[in-house]
């Protein structure tokens, strides 16, 4: 494929900031990605679709989204609504036979994420997902750490992604709040990042054990109630989850994601530690990664602070090439869009691609059945 032209479902924050990152692909990576275009954007009504195609600066926008994936001269579709609507127009784009990136979670549950990944393994095409906080430049290089062995053998894994927006008891019950909607809370919101993490760095996730719980039960109708009619409805997904992980090479773990964690705006951090060293990483310093090894002198042994950046560090060359210049939310996007891209112009799989996004559904299914027997669960 010598050409590449893309389009995108949803016009919402997440579908701008996918459209932001193109914008930015283009300015970092010229060379490569020369022949590539964004020509279409689809959202719910022509206002909407207007509207945000004016703000990414597309002249081409859709009311109806079965005509952007008719469209033969796009054979790249980026999916950027809510949960509940990636299975249908997921499985429309692969019979049209277009490559896909999806938001996460891929699905509502396992069993349908499962279906999407074999229908897009069966199409040949190539696939990906938003888990975009794994292609934080400090992240891979965490990665090539524990891929060449210099933390040893991971022992155990800490992770923690907090927000506190869903305190506000005057949010509406939009879908966030459904389970026919969402698929889950916080769990799939957050943590469905988390679990990738915990995949990525670490390894298979083997058993789980969650409790999972409510805080805000009854939230404000989206409609103006008629008269008579409740005001309120219910909530029936989480908006906090602890989480006890055990993984396929015997390390442990342990999650926390909280939607209701006052003074949180996007915290998300991990600790792994291992029999050669460890790591500290919190995501509000994106730039800085915190290394302990073994191999230092007594006295002498503990955190040193590393900035990232550089020539010898993960897009070091593109995205920071000096040490200390700093990235932000929305490089891992940019990094992941032009993967991405290269996989398909190169004929390659993307990572992270559908089968990560059934792996973190299943996690997920096996936590929400923890939390309702109070037993350990297996990922099958």
């Amino acid at each position: 494929m010598d050409r590449l032209c893309i389009g995108l479902i949803g016009g919402g924050f997440i579908g701008r900031v996918h459209a932001t990152a193109f914008q930015m692909v283009k300015g970092f990576f010229a060379d490569k990605v020369k022949d590539v275009t964004f020509k279409l954007i689809a959202d719910k009504d022509d206002y909407s679709a207007q509207k945000a195609a004016s703000r990414v600066g597309i002249d081409d926008w859709t009311d109806d989204w079965h005509t952007l994936v008719e469209d033969e001269n796009i054979n790249l579709v980026v999916v950027a609504v809510p949960n509940f609507l990636h299975k249908e127009l997921a499985l429309e784009i692969i019979n049209q036979h277009k490559n896909i990136f999806c938001e996460k979670p891929l699905a509502l549950n396992a069993e349908d994420a499962k279906q999407l990944y074999e229908a897009a393994r069966k199409a040949g095409i190539v696939h990906g997902i938003n888990f975009n906080y794994r292609k934080t430049p400090a992240v891979l290089l965490v990665k090539s750490w524990v891929k060449e062995g210099f933390l040893g053998s991971i022992l155990s894994f800490r992770i923690s992604f907090t927000q506190d927006w869903a305190l506000d008891s005057d949010i509406p019950l939009d879908w966030h709040f459904q389970k026919k909607f969402a698929g889950s809370g916080v769990l799939g919101d957050l943590g469905s990042h988390a679990i990738d993490m915990a995949r990525f760095l670490v390894g298979e996730i083997k058993e789980v054990t969650g409790r999972l719980s409510t805080h805000i039960e009854e939230r404000p109708l989206v409609d103006f109630p008629a008269q008579g009619s409740p005001k309120t409805g219910k909530v029936d997904v989480d908006d906090i989850c602890n989480v006890l992980l055990e993984f396929d090479n015997g390390a442990q773990g342990n999650m926390l994601a909280s939607r209701v964690a006052q003074g949180r705006k996007n915290h998300f951090e991990f600790e792994l530690y291992g029999t050669g060293g460890s790591v500290l990483f919190d995501w509000e310093q994106p730039n800085e990664v915190h290394f302990c090894s073994t191999s230092m002198r007594k006295g002498q042994n503990g955190f040193t602070k590393i900035l990232v950046g550089g020539e010898d560090h993960p897009y070091g060359n593109t995205i920071s090439p000096m040490a200390g210049m700093g990235t932000g939310f929305y490089e891992p996007f940019v990094i992941q869009l032009f993967e991405m891209i290269d996989a398909i112009l190169n004929h390659r799989s993307m990572q992270p691609n559908f089968y990560d996004g059934w792996k973190a559904n299943q996690a997920i299914d096996a936590i929400i059945e923890s939390a309702k027997t109070h037993r350990w669960h297996s990922i099958a």
